[in-house]
């Protein structure tokens, strides 16, 4: 983000951006099997993390895929994960003190937490929270997680230990009730939910977005983005820049910059 304080000034005032969409690199599967992509993440500076998915049962009950690890700066996949059974695996985020991932595996198991070492992207260890959540970010310098919770429009905050900073929970704006949520990403200042329009493809006002808010669940705005059709899955910040995988029939990771008013 080329000026960020000016950015964080107007986020303030609830101001809508539009971003540019720049291309880092397209990813290819692995093989024919896996032909859809869910929840990823970003270590903040060398490499990005995404799921790769094949449903082999109707109901989803066996969601399998694969994790690449994406080189930021050749945009080449370096390592592909084993078969990994992490449901639908809707979100990811990254642990830098332990170098760990955290996968929010949602349907059909939304209360369950996967951790994976983010050097072999082998499975290192389960978790299950007394609530369900569709997508999840930890922030570093906060110490705190924020999860959406799945049914409904709202999130709320967690400590490091994944125990409920307070009961509140938070509504999101009712402006993006249309949108198809997806995942979320966090700096220290700001809550960054990336949402998909995919059932107003055909509409005039078509038209993806983040939704942001700060750390005490204020809404703090949008961020209105153009890739087309493409559905956004995830997002995570980067080196202070917003990365998203977006795509159709291949994921594309993007770098999303706002435009300052």
């Amino acid at each position: 983000m080329k000026n960020r304080e000016a950015f964080l000034s107007a986020a303030k005032k609830t101001h809508i951006f539009t971003a540019k969409a720049e291309k880092i690199c397209e990813l290819n599967f692995p093989s024919p099997l896996f032909r859809g992509f869910q929840g990823g993440c970003s270590d903040g500076s060398r490499h990005y993390y995404q799921i790769v998915m094949h449903y082999d049962f109707p109901d989803r009950l066996r969601d399998y895929g694969r994790i690449a690890k994406v080189d930021l700066q050749t945009g080449r996949a370096v390592k592909w994960s084993n078969d990994l059974y992490l449901d639908h695996a809707n979100d990811m985020t990254y642990l830098p003190h332990r170098h760990q991932i955290l996968v929010s595996h949602n349907k059909p198991n939304p209360c369950r937490l996967s951790v994976l070492d983010a050097d072999t992207l082998e499975v290192i260890g389960r978790t299950e929270l007394p609530f369900p959540v569709y997508a999840i970010d930890y922030n570093a310098k906060r110490q705190q997680f924020v999860v959406g919770l799945s049914g409904k429009r709202e999130f709320r905050f967690l400590n490091a230990d994944l125990t409920p900073r307070e009961e509140r929970t938070y509504r999101t704006s009712p402006e993006t009730d249309r949108y198809t949520k997806q995942g979320i990403g966090s700096d220290e200042d700001l809550l960054y939910f990336i949402l998909w329009d995919g059932k107003h493809k055909d509409a005039p006002d078509f038209q993806n977005t983040i939704a942001l808010y700060d750390w005490e669940g204020n809404d703090r705005g949008r961020i209105d983005f153009n890739v087309g059709v493409q559905e956004p899955e995830n997002i995570s910040m980067a080196n202070g820049k917003i990365l998203a995988i977006c795509g159709h029939t291949h994921p594309i990771l993007y770098h999303l910059d706002p435009i300052l008013p």
